[in-house]
């Protein structure tokens, strides 16, 4: 079994290395996060695989193409949200 959240995380922090810190602490911490994560790693995951089926994946690899788009922006503004949060108190 693929762990998409591993992946998730990977394709992130390739796209925002200096978010590094970030989408690890979140994807230890936060549910929703990980959801995010989980499926934005699934829909790489099958970008890649029809991808690779050349000229036969090429209309479906373009679906999951878009998908990856969107989950990603998704997935940077939960980060650009959790880097703003104020820390708690005690720990400025």
């Amino acid at each position: 079994m693929e762990n998409f959240l591993a992946a998730g995380c990977s394709e992130l922090v390739k796209q925002s290395p200096k978010d590094e810190f970030t989408i690890v602490s979140l994807s230890r911490s936060d549910p929703k996060f990980q959801a995010i994560c989980r499926d934005f790693g699934e829909a790489v995951t099958a970008f890649h695989s029809f991808q690779a089926k050349g000229e036969h994946g090429q209309a479906r690899a373009a679906e999951y193409h878009l998908i990856c788009e969107d989950l990603s922006l998704e997935l940077m503004e939960y980060i650009n949200l959790a880097r703003a949060r104020p820390k708690a108190k005690g720990h400025q």
